[in-house]
């Protein structure tokens, strides 16, 4: 049995809903925990990823390892790997938190289609965030390593949460389809070497500056160069524009993730284009109920209506 070392238990479920296709072309189910008190229960979302078969365990280890550095993440803002495991079919199962909301990738584009764009006090909130989240696991020696907006939930009352740490290892084990991707299926990177090269810390952050820019320019495409940058924060405050131009272009940048979220929330407070943190959760709270969802923001509405009747699931599934 082809079974990762040491890998951890899976959680006990129930099967409730499947949700379709994620960011990798893994599948996504939301399940309803089956070995914990009624009184706490949440659904939890199951990701089951096809590996390449006949995986040396050494090509296998980096990910067992990534992974198993992720599963004691405790934060408000990091999304919860409860367990993983392959089995003999060269099956990757990761069991983690369900988060409310929608992606932020499925958030900018209901934006952008209605021709407008986040404010910056939205941009800023989203930013302090995540880099809040970024900091806890850089505490605990863990790196994302793949900080997308797709890897970011917002929530209907403000909540920012950063999903699928310990997954990069993941994407050039991953087996290949001849099929044509789908519209809502993030493609592989084109460099996949890059996923084999250690990540620092400090990557994590401008990787967040990459999707912070793209929220506040309204273009998917972030410029390299300083010249583009330049152009893409042409009509933004001085005091975001300063915070993003250092994330991407210059050393003196914010070294820690904590040295960001204090600089985008001084940004808030020096009156960045909003009116306070009421408006911030307001905007944040109307994009899930409206415009296109994505086929894995589908089970929004569901698991709503699942968690307003917690306990009599979790009297009935049991049996």
């Amino acid at each position: 049995m082809s079974v990762l070392p040491f890998a951890s238990r899976l959680p006990a479920f129930a099967p409730l809903h499947p949700l379709g296709r994620g960011p990798l072309g893994e599948w996504v189910s939301l399940v309803w925990p089956l070995e914990q008190d009624a009184a706490d229960a949440r659904p939890l979302v199951v990701k089951t990823f096809l590996l390449a078969s006949g995986l040396a365990p050494e090509t296998r280890r980096p990910l067992e390892e990534a992974l198993t550095r992720a599963v004691p993440l405790r934060h408000p803002g990091i999304a919860r790997l409860h367990g993983f495991q392959v089995d003999v079919r060269d099956t990757l199962t990761v069991v983690s938190d369900y988060v409310p909301g929608c992606s932020l990738a499925t958030a900018r584009r209901r934006v952008l289609g209605r021709c407008g764009r986040p404010s910056e006090a939205f941009v800023c909130h989203v930013g302090a965030e995540v880099a809040g989240a970024l900091q806890a696991a850089h505490d605990a020696r863990v790196v994302h390593g793949d900080v997308h907006a797709h890897r970011i939930r917002v929530g209907p009352r403000g909540e920012v949460t950063l999903t699928d740490f310990g997954l990069r290892p993941a994407r050039p084990l991953l087996r290949r389809f001849t099929s044509p991707s789908r519209p809502d299926v993030v493609e592989l990177p084109v460099c996949e070497d890059a996923v084999d090269s250690p990540v620092e810390a400090r990557e994590d952050l401008r990787a967040l500056g990459r999707v912070l820019l793209e929220l506040v320019s309204g273009n998917t495409v972030v410029p390299e160069d300083a010249a583009g940058v330049d152009a893409a924060l042409g009509g933004v405050s001085p005091a975001l524009r300063d915070v993003l131009r250092g994330m991407l272009l210059e050393a003196r940048g914010a070294d820690t993730a904590a040295g960001l979220q204090a600089a985008l929330r001084d940004c808030m407070g020096r009156g960045v284009e909003g009116n306070g943190p009421e408006s911030v959760v307001r905007e944040l709270a109307a994009l899930p109920g409206s415009g296109p969802l994505s086929p894995v923001d589908v089970y929004v509405g569901a698991a709503s209506v699942m968690t307003a009747s917690v306990s009599m699931r979790g009297r009935t599934l049991p049996s």
